[in-house]
């Protein structure tokens, strides 16, 4: 059996609002490296990012090393439309970020926190949300008794054991 190296992986959103997502994700810290859609897009975005003329507009952002999201509200292999209006009900997939600290996220007004927060007996902090169009965020942080204690004053955080 033959198998591919794998070098990188991403996850492509299909958005309602590409202003809007992009806002958000840019609010939780993710940096974007290329961009396209059209001219007026492109005016929009911060001097020297790399873009390209396109029908559609999308925005991607590097993550680490080896991986990559990228947002769009439009894309070549799709022929139904409609899907990029749909709001993800279904927590079925979600992305796992990690983060040094949860505590930001709770001075962003961008994000609505509905599920608890959690520690994990394995040493994490884990606080789940959804994007604008209801995609499901995990931000994982490392236990840190400093940051379990600072959280504790801003929200209920359930401890998981084993």
């Amino acid at each position: 059996m033959s198998s591919c190296e794998i070098t990188c992986f991403g996850v492509h959103l299909k958005v309602s609002d590409i202003e809007k997502s992009r806002k958000f994700y840019e609010s939780l810290g993710f940096k974007p490296v290329f961009a396209y859609g059209d001219e007026k897009f492109r005016a929009s975005l911060p001097k020297g990012l790399p873009s390209a003329p396109e029908r559609y507009s999308g925005i991607t952002y590097q993550i680490g090393e080896n991986s990559k999201l990228e947002i769009a509200d439009g894309h070549i292999a799709v022929k139904d439309k409609s899907c990029f209006n749909e709001v993800v009900k279904s927590p079925k997939i979600s992305a796992m970020v990690n983060v040094k600290s949860l505590l930001p996220l709770f001075k962003n007004q961008n994000v609505k926190i509905t599920f608890p927060v959690r520690h994990y007996y394995w040493g994490t902090l884990e606080a789940a949300f959804r994007d604008p169009d209801g995609f499901v965020l995990v931000f994982i942080a490392p236990y840190f008794e400093d940051e379990f204690n600072k959280l504790s004053k801003i929200t209920k955080i359930e401890v998981i054991k084993s």
